[in-house]
């Protein structure tokens, strides 16, 4: 029996079109994408626009996509990467986040004030993450904004998964200085 292969990890089939199988991609993808993107700027707006931006970027190269090459999430944060760089290029902006701008952070807690207290310590690792480097803060968001694996990250940024893993540890363990 072949095991069954979820449409958002294949190739176009003929049959359906790019727009089609990124709004699939989008059902399966869209929050880490949203996600990694969220963690690396300012402003939810911001996150949202590039969001769009990546899916869109991934219709018009849909075509190019090549499934033995990289899932479609890898595939997917390489194009919302790229857009994270032209974004970062054309606005040279200093990068802050405000305790008012964190609306979008999801939460599963059931009381408003371990929200309240869940913001507080986004906000706090956010404010710590924007005084970061952009290598550190990419690494963080790809894991923890993406929700990739190690091999994942390794082959997003073109590098060998023990690179990932050293640059992880030493990312997380300046963030942990900047937290205490």
């Amino acid at each position: 029996m072949s095991p069954v292969i979820h449409p958002a990890h294949t190739a176009p089939a003929a049959g359906i079109g790019p727009e089609q199988l990124c709004a699939q991609w989008y059902e399966a993808h869209g929050v880490a994408i949203y996600n990694y993107l969220r963690f690396q700027l300012a402003s939810p707006d911001e996150a949202e626009d590039l969001t769009a931006e990546a899916f869109l970027r991934a219709v018009r190269a849909a075509d190019r996509f090549d499934p033995s090459k990289a899932s479609a999430l890898t595939w997917l944060l390489t194009i919302a990467r790229h857009v994270l760089i032209d974004h970062v290029r054309s606005a040279k902006v200093r990068r802050h986040v405000g305790l008012d701008e964190l609306r979008d952070l999801p939460t599963d807690a059931p009381s408003p004030e371990e929200r309240m207290l869940q913001r507080e310590a986004m906000a706090r690792v956010l404010d710590a993450m924007a005084t970061m480097s952009a290598e550190d803060r990419e690494i963080l968001s790809l894991r923890f904004g993406g929700e990739l694996e190690i091999p994942e990250i390794a082959a997003t940024l073109g590098v060998r998964a023990g690179t990932v893993r050293t640059r992880l540890w030493r990312a997380l363990e300046r963030l942990r200085e900047r937290l205490t």
